[in-house]
């Protein structure tokens, strides 16, 4: 759902964009590179256009192989419309078919030719390519957004897919080393945007083979908060800490407490901290979110702020309302009707992504230390700041090393389903809240 609730108004972006002009394909090509972060591969893509600005960037999967029939083009497009018609003040978008193969691989040498702009000889566009063009033409009309022109970027080249004189068009056939050059790329460069290439795994490094004893004093600590932490000063040959002291029935107060410390170890993280230099503090950041109300907290956390998600939580009642009070803040139902939006980004108010970023971060810094449903979780979590930002791809990547190795895991699967179904993450939709890899579009 969409809240309109106050407080959870849309925030403006917190610096000014620039206006940057727009004036052939290769500016295109270089706008789409830079906001995603990746030149993508076999991939549909769309710019929405808002008069003569350029807006959010939609990019959905594609294989020419799987989509032949037209039923199948005209429903992949219909569904590819309505996730770009999520941005409201659009009134019009292109669209950038982008190809990969061996062809590719082979014109990869002329990329560094910028002035290597004669086409080539040969059509590259299939009848998939033009049939969809067709498709995409009908159904983003009647979702109020026509498309001005469709392009496809394969063989180093960019040609026009649904033009209908293509050698009279201007740019068919332009070279891609051409994006190098563009007047956006230099912008955005400028500005401290950074294209890398896409990773083929899930840029994740793999688990730890084994329960470290950190790890294992990690989880019994979380489980059973009675267990006294393990102190630095403690002796290594005893890693367990002082079993002996154990006494059950640990009161809410000292459960509240253990919470906080957890939420403030893991805020400072979020914030641009580094991870903690102990083996065991930073197995206790993993082990705390095998909890799941913890784990919903520190995610609202990471989204918002350590306030706001506690005083959601709080209100829910799914966090003691002493945890809220000792750091500062009560329980608000507009801030937990904001915590409730937050595993389907569907938030009016976008979130932080720089806080995001770090909590990706901190997944991958801690995953080659853990494992087990410590790692799943981990995963998944990195998984979903990946489909909130709009890349459903890498976080299916994610998803399927995640189930793999752990297929009954509950949030592995709820993920695994609305990335399988296609479902593009609330805040992507809308250019006010969509991520970009361009730093300035945060938040």
């Amino acid at each position: 759902m969409q809240t309109e609730l106050p407080g959870d108004a849309v925030l403006p972006s917190p610096t000014p964009r620039p206006t940057v002009k727009a004036t052939d394909v290769a500016d295109l090509i270089s706008y789409i590179h830079h906001t995603l972060g990746f030149p993508p591969r076999n991939s549909l893509t769309a710019i929405s256009l808002a008069g003569r600005s350029l807006g959010a960037v939609l990019r959905c999967d594609w294989d020419r192989d799987a989509v032949v029939a037209w039923p199948v083009h005209s429903s992949y497009a219909r569904q590819f419309a309505a996730h770009l018609a999520s941005d409201r003040r659009a009134d019009g978008c292109v669209a950038v078919l982008f190809r990969d193969g061996p062809s590719d691989s082979a014109a990869a040498g002329s990329h560094s030719d910028p002035a290597a702009t004669e086409p080539l000889s040969g059509e590259p566009t299939s009848a998939s390519d033009r049939m969809l063009a067709v498709a995409l033409e009908r159904e983003l009309a009647e979702a109020g957004l026509p498309l001005k022109e469709m392009w496809l970027v394969t063989q180093g080249r960019a040609w026009h897919v649904d033009c209908p004189h293509p050698a009279a068009c201007s740019g068919h056939g332009t070279s891609v080393a051409l994006v190098e050059t563009s007047v956006i790329n230099a912008s955005l460069i400028l500005e401290g945007s950074v294209v890398s290439d896409e990773p083929r795994g899930s840029g994740l490094p793999s688990p730890a083979p084994d329960f470290s004893p950190e790890l294992l004093a990690a989880v019994v600590h979380v489980a059973e908060l009675g267990v006294p932490a393990p102190r630095l000063d403690d002796d290594p040959d005893e890693p367990f800490g002082p079993f002996g002291q154990y006494l059950p029935g640990e009161s809410e107060d000292e459960e509240s407490e253990a919470l906080s410390d957890w939420l403030k170890d893991w805020d400072r993280v979020l914030t641009g901290g580094t991870l903690p230099e102990g083996p065991y503090a930073r197995s206790l950041l993993a082990a705390g979110l095998m909890r799941v109300t913890w784990r919903d907290c520190l995610l609202a956390s990471a989204c918002f702020s350590l306030e706001r998600a506690v005083s959601g939580a709080a209100w829910l009642g799914t966090v003691p309302s002493s945890v809220a009070e000792s750091l500062g803040t009560e329980p608000r139902e507009v801030n937990g009707v904001l915590f409730t939006s937050v595993i389907l980004a569907a938030s009016r108010r976008g979130p932080d992504w720089e806080r995001l970023a770090h909590l990706w971060t901190a997944c991958a810094g801690l995953l080659p230390e853990v494992t087990g449903r410590a790692a799943s979780v981990l995963r998944c979590l990195a998984a979903w700041v990946e489909w909130a930002r709009g890349r459903g791809s890498a976080a299916g990547r994610i998803l399927e090393e995640c189930r793999l190795d752990d297929p009954e895991y509950s949030l592995g699967e709820l993920l695994g389903e609305i990335v399988d179904r296609g479902m593009l993450s609330g805040w992507a939709g809308r250019r006010e809240t969509a991520w970009s890899a361009t730093s300035r579009w945060t938040g």
